[in-house]
């Protein structure tokens, strides 16, 4: 199966058909990853091309396989490229629970967003905000 995904992460995609249904057919792809499918991804992730990366980081969700999803989209996140490290914290944003806040919540992660939120946009800034924010209120619970 990540044969599969990578072939078709790999594709031309209008931007339409990409959000309206392309990452729904590669979020079923990841969810039909066995353990060998979620070692290549690991092994292969950053050598891919940044669109690619940027899509696998657009297509996760929770409760696939959190664990490898949070880590590799924490790997990805460390590239030098804003637009794949928006849609990584905005995807982690949606994963992130009291189960997981230990594989998210870094330090280098939290500095780049506050590098980065006087010059994004108020989409983006919303995206920032509301992950720290939710970092903070589960590690204020967890501690409580």
């Amino acid at each position: 199966m990540y044969e599969e995904l990578d072939e078709y992460l790999l594709g031309v995609f209008t931007l339409d058909y990409w959000y309206d249904e392309g990452f729904s057919i590669a979020r079923d792809m990841l969810e039909k990853f066995n353990n060998s499918d979620w070692a290549k991804l690991q092994t292969n992730v950053l050598s891919k091309p940044i669109d690619w990366q940027v899509r696998f980081a657009y297509c996760t969700d929770s409760g696939i396989n959190d664990d490898v999803i949070i880590n590799t989209l924490t790997l990805l996140s460390n590239i030098d490229n804003d637009e794949l490290f928006e849609t990584c914290v905005d995807s982690l944003r949606g994963i992130v629970s009291t189960n997981n806040i230990g594989l998210i919540s870094d330090n280098l992660t939290i500095q780049r967003i506050e590098k980065l939120l006087p010059k994004c946009g108020v989409v983006t800034r919303k995206i920032f905000e509301d992950f720290i924010g939710k970092l903070q209120k589960m590690e204020r619970n967890s501690s409580s």
